[in-house]
């Protein structure tokens, strides 16, 4: 696992200088998924082996978990099992309301996380250690001699387990919405989620369902559902996975309604608004689908809505498996004319859309924006780290581009080969 780290001179505007660090991430599996918090000073990795990591970056500069990054402490102080399947996504809060993770399963669940001090055995760490934590807390020497260190320690306040199959992905809301929690599960579904009290994150109310992708994840040999197209086009098959939603992005506007952008397995991508004359979430604009030049629906992989800082439109990037990744621009609007209509024409005239580019064509799985909204990365299957920004006439360009730690991967390509 390589994390790298860009910054600009002040003597050379134009020029990123980057540094990398490879770290042992110290999974048993794949790492599915990485999340930085807030202040981009510590991160969370999920892998399937069960287990969820974080790192914190030190005075130095480096980044260290536990006994990977050569801390102190005893024991594996920042890992634990956090499902009993797969872990897919993890994702962080706001830190006004403390230090706390949200992780998504392939055991149909999402388990909240709360970071508290104080001596503990993790439930990913050996036994061994059991013995090393009871006597610091007894205040035994140890072997290195520290008798007041104290660990990290997560603790599981709620688990959320309504999803029939899979959760996908896993985001909080924006600060200004509150303690709030969107997720997305392979049965089509997205559900939002709130904290009753944010001193007690123990209970948690489903506050409202979106059936974004639940056609998508029905098994039918027809497409007779409207809407939906054939699983058979032009004598080529759809990679629909049924895997329903794939990923979502908020919108981080103040000034906006509650706002989502999903992703689902059938290539299509749609912004939700929550309407609150109707009480419900309603689809305000649905964006141009992710499918080859023969109308073959591809699955969206990964969705990224851009913080909007002093701009009148708002940005949304897409990836999906038909290797494109787009920029969809929309504008905000002016409200409704009145009149007819319904409480899905009044949220759906907020918001217009105006275009979409298209970027990439290469393989892309990923896609995020910066915190300005300015520069949207992109990470595919080859190693590679790609930055985009628009220029003066609004067209996004490729200003650098990041490669990483491909050892590992030449040496399995090698052994392929063979």
């Amino acid at each position: 696992m390589t994390v790298t780290t860009t910054s600009t001179p002040a003597s050379k505007p134009h020029r990123l200088i980057s540094t990398s660090q490879v770290l042992p991430h110290g999974h048993l599996d794949y790492v599915h998924d990485i999340s930085f918090d807030y202040y981009g000073r510590r991160f969370a990795t999920a892998s399937g082996d069960r287990t969820v990591r974080v790192w914190d970056l030190n005075s130095d500069g480096m980044w260290m978990s536990g006994e990977l990054g050569g801390s102190g402490g005893g024991g594996k102080a920042n890992e634990w099992v956090a499902a009993r399947g797969a872990v897919r996504r993890v994702c962080w809060s706001h830190p006004e309301f403390g230090q706390l993770l949200a992780t998504a399963g392939a055991d149909h669940s999402v388990v909240i996380w709360e970071e508290r001090e104080g001596n503990f055995k993790s439930l990913a760490t050996p036994d061994e250690n059991i013995n090393n934590n009871a006597a610091m807390a007894g205040g035994t020497n140890t072997a290195s001699g520290d008798t007041s260190s104290s660990s990290s320690r997560w603790v599981q306040k709620a688990t959320l387990s309504d999803a029939r199959r899979a959760v996908t992905t896993v985001q909080f809301a924006p600060r200004h919405l509150g303690l709030r929690l969107a997720t997305g599960s392979a049965d089509g579904v997205v559900r939002i989620y709130e904290a009753l009290d944010t001193s007690n994150l123990n209970h948690w109310k489903l506050d409202g369902v979106i059936e974004a992708g639940v056609e998508d994840a029905v098994d039918t040999s027809e497409a007779v559902v409207v809407g939906r197209q054939s699983m058979t086009i032009g004598g080529e098959n759809s990679s629909n996975e049924n895997m329903g939603v794939s990923s979502l992005s908020w919108c981080t506007g103040r000034f906006e309604p509650a706002t989502l952008c999903v992703g689902c397995s059938s290539g299509r991508a749609s912004v939700y608004r929550y309407d609150d004359g109707a009480r419900s979430w309603v689809e305000a604009i649905r964006l141009p689908n992710h499918a080859t030049a023969n109308g073959v629906p591809r699955g969206v992989l990964d969705v990224a809505w851009a913080p909007n800082v002093g701009r009148s439109y708002h940005l949304i990037a897409t990836c999906g498996k038909d290797h494109r990744l787009k920029v969809h621009r929309v504008k905000r609007g002016r409200g409704g004319k009145g009149g007819e209509g319904g409480a899905q024409a009044a949220a759906s005239s907020s918001l217009v859309y105006e275009g979409t580019e298209d970027l990439d064509r290469s393989e892309v799985w990923r896609c995020q924006w910066n915190l300005t909204g300015t520069v949207l990365a992109s990470s595919g299957d080859c190693g590679v780290v790609k930055l985009w920004k628009s220029d003066f006439q609004g067209k996004f360009k490729c200003i650098s581009e990041i490669v990483g730690d491909t050892t590992g991967m030449a040496a399995a390509s090698a052994v392929r080969q063979r």
